[in-house]
């Protein structure tokens, strides 16, 4: 497992495409997030954390029916314009997708010594909604074929997150008012709403809490929490423009960019 967090480590630290999953496959989700775990040790610190769903076709293989994996507090950008242009960084080569997301930033602690938590309890720990954009991206080309345990090892997939303006109100009224749409140079390719996340964005958080909770982990004041993706996966390349809507509230308008590597 350190042979392999390394790895990953440095993949991700110089930009460097790979064709595999850089050793064995994990055995299973705990040792996923051993792994994980190292990768975030050499590459951190996080800011916050993306949910995700096993995609139904090899959900029954785990216990679970999401998964987790750090955001690096450096590939946080944020603007509480209703309309913003942004930069995504992914690795050339690698894998790469936007998702259209909601967001949490968490208002209260919630320690891990306390779980599990109640409902009200992890309702009450947010601050705020927001719209939000994932940069998926991986340095490994086949990671959205490999399944859930290599994407864990490797943070989930993730390479940031773009965090827009919040929703009012967004606590009172059906999910499916919060609506949100992504094209891709010019073509619209995906709509969808807060309902399209299982449970709402409030389960995720809660699994989420439990499962860091089991780690040893907490949630703080300030942590960003994107929910899981409610338009589609989207691929992108360097070059490529995305404009991701929720309309009357943003428009987030992203040029995407190969990541400059170091050494």
């Amino acid at each position: 497992m350190e042979e392999t967090a390394q790895a990953l480590a440095r993949a991700r630290r110089e930009a460097t495409a790979l064709d595999a999953f850089p050793g064995p496959l994990p055995a299973d989700l705990t040792q996923a997030y051993a792994i994980q775990q190292r990768v975030l040790a050499a590459a951190g610190p996080a800011g916050g954390w993306k949910v995700a769903m096993i995609p139904p076709p090899v959900r029954s293989q785990f216990k679970v029916d999401r998964i987790a994996g750090p955001i690096l507090t450096s590939t946080i950008q944020r603007s509480e314009s209703a309309k913003a242009d942004f930069v995504a960084s992914v690795y050339e080569g690698g894998f790469s997708a936007l998702e259209a997301e909601f967001a949490f930033v968490m208002g209260r602690d919630l320690n891990p010594a306390d779980a599990p938590y109640d409902d009200a309890t992890i309702a009450a720990s947010v601050a705020s909604l927001h719209a939000a954009v994932e940069i998926a991206s991986s340095p490994i080309s086949s990671m959205f074929t490999l399944g859930p345990l290599a994407m864990v090892g490797d943070f989930g997939g993730n390479a940031g997150a773009i965090v827009g303006p919040a929703f009012a109100d967004w606590r009172e009224g059906p999910l499916e008012r919060l609506v949100s749409r992504t094209s891709v140079d010019g073509v619209v390719v995906g709509e969808g709403s807060a309902a399209k996340v299982p449970g709402g964005p409030l389960a995720a958080l809660s699994y989420l809490a439990h499962h860091l909770a089991a780690l040893g982990v907490g949630l703080a004041v300030g942590d960003v929490v994107l929910t899981g993706m409610t338009t589609g996966v989207h691929p992108v390349k360097p070059g490529s423009r995305a404009v991701v809507e929720f309309p009357g509230v943003a428009e987030i308008r992203i040029d995407v960019q190969a990541i400059a590597g170091r050494r």
